[in-house]
């Protein structure tokens, strides 16, 4: 396992993972048992409150659990539930952590960031917070919700939307939902946002990414059939001619684009899948950055991924500013973390309708502003 942690160093391990699940559920108090930098590391990332129990070597050698009872102890005392996310240095001591607190009091995840990768943390983190599903519990959950991708706010926004259209409810979002709400129960069915943030809570009826809409909604009328889909049908159309139309006006003057992509599975075989239908590309550079998949080659090796992107020669990358270094003079639209291209704060969703339109606007944007910082060189 440590293997994946030292030839992945761009993206976030185990630890970082489960406090991002954990931590989007805001009425949780979570605390990261490590050092200052176990704890600055996810906390710039997600921009939201978290605690630690910034450990010193002399607690290191000495033993941690003191310290860690005195930030539970303290944390306690707010009243809300406590989520304790262990590091690696307390893990490799071997100490049995759980003496420092009650059941009761803190939930524990064993998620140090040898043990793999952001993902890796994330299930585990679903694992400690065992949510159940209740058989009565009306509505449908929304899968796919992770403070690490830069698109879940929208995404959020977006899934919501639709499935408001659909006359659906929505029971919980994984994750960015209230403890209170997770304790109720969540009901049988749930639809992805992106399902390499799966929390394998009820039975996934499919995916709100643009090209897997229609099937997801045709579940959606099977599970429930009082839902009437003929306004998010209407607009996926709409989307679909509106994305052939200014894709086809980019090509009666440019060819279509190569791309290089390298981001979550989820994400990479949503990127090539639109960029093959509305510009007709050759996409010969794909991977997969957390998972092995079926579709896409998996590489967790930066060298490896930007020798193959250098060579491709794209015109158009779609990946992190990692990938985007490898070919500089290619466009670059971000996909995944980190995107240092730009300043991100508005809530813009890869999923459903609009995050269809999100990729292919990008993609337009990067390849129109290449074209003509070229012509200005001439």
């Amino acid at each position: 396992m440590a293997e994946n942690t030292c030839a992945n160093p761009v993206w976030p391990c185990a630890m970082t993972g489960a406090v991002a699940t954990l931590a989007g559920f805001p009425d949780i108090c979570v605390i990261i048992h490590g050092s200052s930098g176990c704890y600055y590391y996810p906390r710039s990332l997600l921009k939201v409150p978290l605690f630690s129990t910034y450990l010193l070597e002399s607690e290191i050698v000495f033993g941690t659990i003191d310290r860690l009872h005195e930030v539970v102890t303290e944390v306690a005392a707010t009243g809300r539930p406590i989520a304790v996310v262990n590091t690696c240095v307390p893990a490799l001591t071997g100490e049995d952590l759980k003496t420092a607190f009650s059941e009761e009091t803190a939930m524990f995840v064993d998620a140090p960031g040898f043990c793999g990768n952001a993902e890796q943390g994330a299930v585990k983190a679903f694992e400690a917070m065992m949510p159940d599903v209740a058989a009565d519990r009306p509505g449908i959950n929304i899968d796919g919700i992770n403070l690490l991708d830069l698109f879940w706010r929208g995404n959020l926004h977006e899934t919501e939307r639709l499935l408001a259209l659909l006359g659906i409810p929505v029971a919980v979002r994984f994750c960015r939902d209230t403890w209170k709400n997770l304790r109720k129960g969540a009901a049988p069915v749930t639809v992805s946002a992106n399902s390499s943030y799966a929390s394998g809570v009820g039975t996934c009826i499919g995916s709100m990414l643009f090209p897997d809409m229609p099937k997801t909604i045709d579940r959606c009328l099977a599970q429930f059939p009082n839902a009437d889909a003929d306004a998010v049908l209407a607009e996926h159309q709409r989307a679909e001619e509106q994305m052939f139309y200014s894709c086809d006006k980019y090509l009666r003057k440019y060819t279509p684009p190569v791309v290089a992509v390298a981001a979550q599975e989820s994400y990479a075989v949503f990127a090539k899948a639109m960029m093959e239908r509305y510009f007709g590309s050759d996409v010969p550079v794909i991977f997969a950055r957390d998972r092995p998949a079926p579709e896409v080659p998996y590489s967790v090796n930066s060298a490896e991924i930007n020798a193959d992107i250098a060579a491709a020669e794209p015109d158009l990358i779609l990946g992190s500013t990692f990938e985007a270094a490898a070919c500089r003079k290619a466009a670059f639209f971000g996909i995944t973390p980190p995107d240092r291209s730009r300043v991100s704060v508005a809530a813009r969703p890869l999923a459903g309708v609009e995050g269809g339109l999100v990729l292919i606007e990008g993609a337009l944007n990067a390849l129109m502003n290449r074209h003509a910082a070229e012509e200005k060189k001439r």
